[in-house]
């Protein structure tokens, strides 16, 4: 173990028995808190995908939220005072958003948002499956179709215009931008590209689905001073796979909003959460 990388493993191993006491304990919740916070899902229910959470789960999550939180649409966590905030986002628009997560919404009449990768909406694109199973940390040439083509990924499962129309006509789900291809926002620098994939896209989707789309999730997380531009000239607010929560939401980046990972094991997604948390982050550095 190296000595630079020791203190960071004992944080981490700190705010772990941390999370595991509040999960016991609750104690966060006695914090004087009004920080709000952006909830990131993926996946719900079977098979398992990249951040899949089970039905029950999600259920749970919800029965925990609407008690501890004020559970609200997404522009709402940019609000400060009258508790904590907490908004649901859902990243890919699978088809088991449709099948699973939707009628556990209804049930407990919570709103959420749900970015949608345009071009893989009714079927994947030939040789584009691989954005969906590989990450571009791992790949330098991850926007090149060709450096996966000898790679067989399975088809995302990216629910149908159908479903998609049914989706955007309930008024607790808010539809949003995930670009067109789900590619490497970070490694574009051609502001035709950004304009197509950030843009087009989200015309495309007003247009299929006759909503206004004001809101967008950049793939992976990643992002250049370019991109965000693009998407502040086409877009109220944005999401980032950046972790924490709005500990002063009126001075908040709307276009660099930090979200909490669902997926992650319960008493550690609650304790992300609080505000106390991040404030314990900020004094351990």
């Amino acid at each position: 173990m190296s000595g630079a990388g020791l203190p960071r493993r004992l944080a981490r191993g700190g705010f772990e028995a941390l999370a595991r006491l509040d999960g016991a304990t609750q104690f966060s919740r006695h914090y004087p808190d009004e920080s709000n916070a952006v909830l990131a899902y993926h996946a719900v229910g079977e098979p398992a995908g990249y951040g899949n959470v089970s039905v029950d789960r999600f259920r749970r999550d919800l029965d925990y939220l609407t008690d501890a939180f004020e559970v609200v649409d997404l522009p709402a966590v940019l609000e400060a005072g009258g508790g904590k905030r907490v908004a649901l986002t859902f990243d890919d628009a699978y088809d088991d958003f449709y099948e699973n997560a939707l009628p556990v919404l209804r049930e407990y009449r919570v709103p959420a948002t749900l970015f949608v990768p345009v071009a893989f909406v009714g079927g994947c694109p030939d040789g584009y499956a691989y954005r969906f199973a590989r990450s571009p940390v791992d790949h330098e040439a991850f926007n090149d179709p060709a450096a996966f083509a000898d790679e067989s990924v399975r088809d995302p499962g990216v629910m149908s215009w159908d479903r998609l129309r049914e989706v955007a006509a309930d008024p607790l789900v808010t539809v949003g931008t995930h670009t067109r291809t789900h590619l490497d926002l970070a490694r574009v620098r051609d502001r035709k590209t950004l304009e197509d994939e950030i843009v087009g896209a989200r015309d495309e989707l007003e247009d299929r689905l006759g909503v206004a789309v004001d809101r967008f999730c950049y793939p992976f997380g990643r992002y250049s001073e370019a991109a965000v531009d693009v998407v502040r000239e086409s877009h109220a607010m944005a999401v980032t796979s950046e972790r924490g929560v709005l500990s002063d939401p009126e001075a908040a980046d709307a276009y660099r909003l930090p979200r909490v990972r669902a997926h992650e094991p319960t008493h550690r997604v609650r304790f992300d959460l609080s505000g106390l948390r991040w404030r314990l982050t900020e004094l351990v550095g």
